[in-house]
């Protein structure tokens, strides 16, 4: 069964295109790893973006998780995002 990661961002207006980036750069990486189905960024008319990561099951997405982290995981999302990151992690149904 198909496994999402979702991260809802709500970045600060001075930080968008910063964000935008690192959540770009986490899509590239995630095209790299074995048993991505889909990724992307939604901007949505509230000014927030979410990242969309499809994989084929848990295990894939777990395995993939150092090399996103890697990429990532040192970004400044507490000073770029006004809120914290709302993060999902489930199966699709």
């Amino acid at each position: 069964m198909t496994f999402a990661v979702v991260s809802v961002h709500s970045p600060r207006a001075e930080h968008r295109d910063a964000v935008l980036d690192s959540m770009q750069r986490y899509s590239g990486v995630a095209r790299s790893q074995p048993g991505l189905v889909w990724t992307g960024v939604v901007d949505d008319a509230g000014g927030r973006f979410v990242g969309i990561a499809v994989w084929e099951n848990e295990d894939a997405a777990r395995r993939a998780a150092p090399a996103l982290m890697a990429e990532v995981g040192d970004d400044p999302f507490t000073t770029w995002d006004e809120h914290p990151i709302d993060s999902l992690r489930g199966l699709l149904r």
